[in-house]
C-alpha cells in the first residue's frame, strides 16, 4: 500500500525528530542546550502538520490554525537566550527533512499538500520570530503585567510592607487567608495583628530587616478577622533606601498543628519506648527487636547478663556468635528467612552459651510486626533458658529407651524361659518315655533274655540322662545364688584331661568320631578337680555331638607363659556370627525349636563360663560359621605348686557305662532299716534295693507312721524322704531326735531328696540328718552310706 505524506508525519513523526535533532545540534547556540530544551513542543507541532495535511482542499485552501504555540517557542528560546537565526533555521530545517524523507521513500505528494505544509511551517516561523521584534516598553509593560500576574495568582502570601509598620500591597492570598479586607490591612498597623506573645519577638525582626538584613524564615500567630489566629512562616527582604519589605508568608497552621501532634505523638512513644525498656530490661526473659532486613536493633539486659556480650557485639547479626556452632547455620537460615521472606511466627530451640562459657539449651520465639497499613516493620521475640526441660526431657527420654530396652529384654527373656521349659518338658519326658516303655513291655513277661538285657541298659542310660539335666539345672542354680563352691587345691589337667576322654570316648566311638588328645603333663592348675573335669567333658561332649559321623575333635592342653590354654576344636556344623556372641549365655540354643537335631537345655556352655571364671581364667568360641566347625579356648592361670601323685576321684556326676554290676557291701547284711516314704513306688523300690544287698527292711508311709515303726522295732539304720505330706522329713527328724536314746532318739539316718542344692544339704545335716542322698538315688552310693552309718554307731541291743 502506498503512503501519503499524512501517513509519512503520522507514522515517521519519531525519526524526522530525530532527522532534525541531528542537524540543528550542529548550528552555533544549539549545543548549550538539552536535548528537552531542543526538542520543546515538536513532536506536538509534527502532529498539528499531520492534520494540516490531511485536510488540503486545493488552490482556495486556508489554513485555520493558531500562534500561541510557535510564540510559546519563540519566547522559551528568547529565555533561554538563543538568537533568533537559531529560530528562523529550527523551522526550515524540519521542512528539509519532511521533503527529502518524502523523496527518500519516493513518495508522490500533490502540490497542494506542499503548499499547506510549507505554509504552515512559515506561519510558526513567523510567529516564533515575532517574539524577538517586540520593542522594549512593550516587553517591560508585558513583563510588568506577568509579575502583577503572579503576584496576585501566587499560592503563597505576598506583601509589601513598610518600615512604618502598615501593608503597602497584599495579594489576595493574603487577604483570602486572614479575612480582612485589603482596605482594612492596609489601615491598621501589622503589629496589631500579631499575636501579643510573639510582638517582641516580631519587632526585633523589624529591626533587623531595618538594618538591611534579610529574614530566612520567621513564625509568629495573626489574628483573623474572625478572632481566631493562624500561623505564618515569613521569609523577607528588605529595601531600606525605599524604607519597604517585601515578604512572603505561607499559612502553616495545619503545619504546625501536625507538628505538635507530631511531637506530642513522639514524646508519648518515647514514654512507651521508655516504659518498654524499663520492662524488658526488668523482664524475667531475654528479649529481642528486629527491623525489616532482619538485622536485631534491640536486645534487653538479660541477654547481654545472659550471653556476657555487650551492645555492640549483639546488635545487627552479631548475636548469632553466642550459638553453639552445629546450631548457628540451622538457627540464622530460618531466623533470616523469617524476617526477610515469610513474615510468619517461628520457634526454634538452640545451644545458647553463657557468660560461663557453659552452653544451655534455648528457645526463641518471634512473631512480627506490622503498621496501620499492613507494611512489616521487623520481628519482636524471646528467649527462655530451657535447660532443666531440655534435660528432663533428655531423661524422659532415656527411660523410656531403658524401659523399652527392658522390656524388651524381658520379652526376649520371656520368650527364652518359654522355650527353656519347652526344651526341658522335651529333655525330661524323652527319657521318661524310653523308662515307661521298656518298663511296661517288661512287665508283660514276654521278652526275651537279650531284649530284656537292652531294656535294662536303655533305662539305665535314660535315668542317668535325665540326672544329669537335673545335675545341670541344679549348678545353675547355685551359680544363679552365688553358693557354688569350689573345694581348691593343686590339680594336674592332665590327669582331668584322661578322665574326661575316657567318659566321652564311648559316646564319640558310638557316633563315628575321631578324638585326638595333645596334652602338656607338666600343667598345673590351682582348682576343683571335679569342676574342672567338668568343663571339659561338657566342652568334649559338645564338640562329638555337633560333629557328623567321620568327623574329627581334637583337643589340645599346653603352656603359654603364666597360663595353661586348653583348646577343644571340632569339624562339625560350626557356630553363625549371629549366635556367635550369645553362645554362653544360659537358656541360648542356636536351634531351639522343635525341629532341633540335638538334644540338651542349652546349659552346658553357661557352666563351662562361670567355672572357668571362678578358676580365674576365661574361656572364648570361635567359629567360621555354618559347617565351618568350632573353637573352645579355656586360658587358666598356671599353678607354682605340683601335683602329681595326687589321685584324682572319680567322677560322681558321669555316667558309667551300661552293664555294670552293682557291689552289695557285706557290712548290709542283717541290718534293720526303716524306709519312711509316701510314695509307695519309691518305699518298693527301696526295699528290693536294700533286701538283695541283705538288709532287714521296714517301711512307713508317713512321719507318724514312721514315729511308730521306729519306737516299736528300734532299726539299725533311718532312711527319710524329705518331701512328705502334712509332716515332712524335717519335722521327722526334728520328732526322732527329741526322743530318749532308748527309743531310737540316737538312731543313724539318712535323707533321700530331689531338693540337692548345697543349701539344702546343710538344712539337712542341721536338721539332725547324719547324710544326705540326692534323687535319682545312686544305688551304690547309698549302699555304701548305709553301710557306713551303720558301722559307725553302737546299736542298741534289740528287743
Amino acid at each position: 500500500m502506498s503512503l501519503s505524506l499524512a501517513d509519512l508525519l503520522e507514522f515517521d513523526r519519531d525519526a524526522l525528530v530525530e532527522d532534525w535533532l541531528a542537524r540543528i545540534t550542529l548550528l552555533p547556540g544549539a549545543s548549550r542546550l538539552t536535548r528537552e530544551q531542543l526538542v520543546d513542543a515538536l513532536p506536538a507541532f509534527i502532529d498539528e502538520l499531520h492534520d494540516v495535511v490531511e485536510k488540503d482542499s486545493g488552490d482556495d485552501f486556508r489554513p485555520s490554525y493558531h500562534n500561541e504555540a510557535s510564540e510559546a517557542h519563540g519566547r522559551q528560546r528568547l529565555r533561554l537566550g538563543c538568537d533568533v537565526t537559531l529560530v528562523a533555521r529550527e523551522y526550515g530545517l524540519l521542512r528539509d527533512c519532511i521533503l527529502e524523507r518524502a523523496e527518500q521513500q519516493d513518495l508522490h505528494v500533490p502540490l497542494s499538500q506542499v503548499r499547506a505544509l510549507c505554509t504552515r511551517i512559515d506561519t510558526a516561523q513567523r510567529g516564533a520570530v515575532s517574539q524577538f521584534e517586540l520593542d522594549s516598553s512593550e516587553r517591560s509593560r508585558k513583563e510588568a503585567e506577568d509579575r502583577e500576574r503572579f503576584f496576585q495568582l501566587s499560592p503563597d502570601m505576598f506583601c509589601i510592607a513598610g518600615t512604618d509598620a502598615y501593608f503597602k500591597r497584599v495579594n489576595a492570598h493574603f487577604v483570602q487567608v486572614l479575612g480582612w479586607s485589603e482596605t482594612e490591612l492596609y489601615r491598621l498597623p501589622f503589629l496589631d495583628l500579631v499575636h501579643p506573645d510573639d510582638r517582641e519577638a516580631t519587632l526585633q525582626e523589624l529591626h533587623k530587616l531595618s538594618q538591611g538584613l534579610p529574614t530566612l524564615r520567621f513564625e509568629n500567630r495573626y489574628r483573623c478577622k474572625d478572632g481566631g489566629y493562624k500561623w505564618l512562616a515569613w521569609a523577607a527582604r528588605p529595601l531600606p533606601e525605599k524604607g519597604l519589605i517585601y515578604a512572603a508568608a505561607r499559612d502553616i497552621t495545619e503545619a504546625r498543628a501536625a507538628t505538635l501532634e507530631r511531637e506530642r505523638l513522639l514524646e508519648a512513644l518515647r514514654e512507651s519506648e521508655a516504659r518498654f525498656r524499663n520492662m524488658a530490661d526488668h523482664a524475667p526473659v531475654m528479649l529481642w527487636v528486629t527491623d525489616v532486613e532482619g538485622f536485631t536493633t534491640y536486645m534487653n539486659r538479660g541477654w547481654y547478663a545472659f550471653t556476657g556480650q555487650t551492645e555492640v557485639q549483639g546488635l545487627g547479626l552479631g548475636w548469632l556468635a553466642a550459638i553453639h556452632p552445629d546450631d548457628m547455620e540451622r538457627t540464622r537460615d530460618i531466623f533470616l528467612a523469617a524476617n526477610t521472606a515469610n513474615h510468619q511466627p517461628f520457634r526454634l530451640d538452640y545451644r545458647l552459651r553463657g557468660g560461663d562459657g557453659v552452653y544451655r539449651w534455648a528457645v526463641d520465639s518471634g512473631s512480627p510486626r506490622f503498621d496501620a497499613d499492613g507494611r512489616f516493620l521487623g520481628y519482636i521475640g524471646s528467649v527462655i533458658d530451657i535447660s532443666d526441660r531440655k534435660q528432663a526431657e533428655v531423661e524422659r527420654e532415656a527411660l523410656l529407651a531403658r524401659e523399652s530396652a527392658a522390656r524388651q529384654e524381658a520379652e526376649v527373656a520371656n520368650q527364652l524361659k518359654d522355650e527353656f521349659l519347652a526344651t526341658v518338658s522335651h529333655e525330661l519326658r524323652t527319657p521318661l518315655t524310653a523308662i515307661l516303655g521298656w518298663v511296661q513291655l517288661l512287665r508283660t513277661g514276654h521278652l526275651p533274655e537279650s531284649r530284656r538285657a537292652r531294656a535294662l541298659e536303655t533305662m539305665e542310660r535314660n535315668a542317668r540322662a535325665q540326672g544329669q539335666l537335673i545335675e545341670d539345672l541344679l549348678d545353675v542354680s547355685r551359680i544363679v545364688s552365688g553358693k557354688l563352691k569350689l573345694d581348691v587345691e593343686p590339680v594336674d589337667l592332665s590327669t582331668v584331661v584322661q578322665q574326661a576322654l575316657e567318659s566321652v570316648r564311648p559316646a564319640a566311638d558310638a557316633r563315628g568320631v575321631q578324638v585326638q588328645a595333645t596334652v602338656d603333663s607338666s600343667s598345673s592348675v590351682m582348682g576343683d578337680p571335679q569342676r574342672l573335669q567338668q568343663v571339659v567333658w561338657n566342652l568334649l561332649s559338645n564338640a562329638v555331638k555337633f560333629t557328623p559321623r567321620n568327623g574329627r575333635v581334637r583337643l589340645v592342653v599346653e603352656r603359654r607363659a603364666s597360663l595353661v590354654e586348653l583348646t577343644v576344636a571340632d569339624t562339625g556344623q560350626g557356630i553363625s556370627p549371629a549366635f556367635l556372641p550369645h553362645v554362653f549365655e544360659r537358656f541360648r540354643q542356636a536351634d531351639s525349636g522343635t525341629t532341633r537335631k540335638t538334644g540338651g537345655l542349652g546349659l552346658g556352655l553357661s557352666i563351662v563360663r562361670h567355672l572357668v571364671e571362678m578358676h580365674g581364667g576365661t574361656v572364648a568360641a570361635a567359629s567360621a560359621g555354618d559347617g565351618q566347625g568350632a573353637t573352645f579356648t579355656v586360658r587358666l592361670p598356671l599353678s607354682i605348686i605340683q601335683h602329681r601323685d595326687a589321685a584324682l576321684p572319680p567322677p560322681l556326676r558321669l555316667p558309667s557305662g551300661p552293664g555294670t554290676e552293682p557291689v552289695h557291701p557285706p557290712e548290709l547284711n542283717g541290718v534293720r532299716v526303716l524306709v519312711v516314704d509316701d510314695e509307695e513306688d519309691a518305699r518298693e523300690l527301696l526295699r528290693t534295693l536294700l533286701e538283695d544287698s541283705g538288709a532287714l527292711v521296714l517301711t512307713a508311709g508317713s512321719a507318724a507312721e514312721g514315729l511308730q515303726v521306729l519306737q516299736a522295732e528300734r532299726p539299725d539304720v533311718l532312711v527319710s524322704d524329705i518331701g512328705m505330706p502334712g509332716t515332712d522329713g524335717y519335722g521327722f527328724i526334728e520328732r526322732v531326735r527329741a526322743l530318749p536314746a532308748d527309743d531310737g532318739g540316737r538312731t543313724p539316718a539318712v535323707a533321700i531328696t530331689a531338693y540337692a542344692r548345697s543349701e539344702d544339704r546343710t538344712r539337712v545335716l542341721r536338721a539332725g540328718f547324719q547324710s544326705h542322698v540326692p534323687k535319682p538315688v545312686e544305688p551304690v552310693e547309698l549302699l555304701a552310706v548305709l553301710a557306713s552309718l551303720a558301722g559307725r554307731f553302737e546299736t542298741p541291743p534289740k528287743a
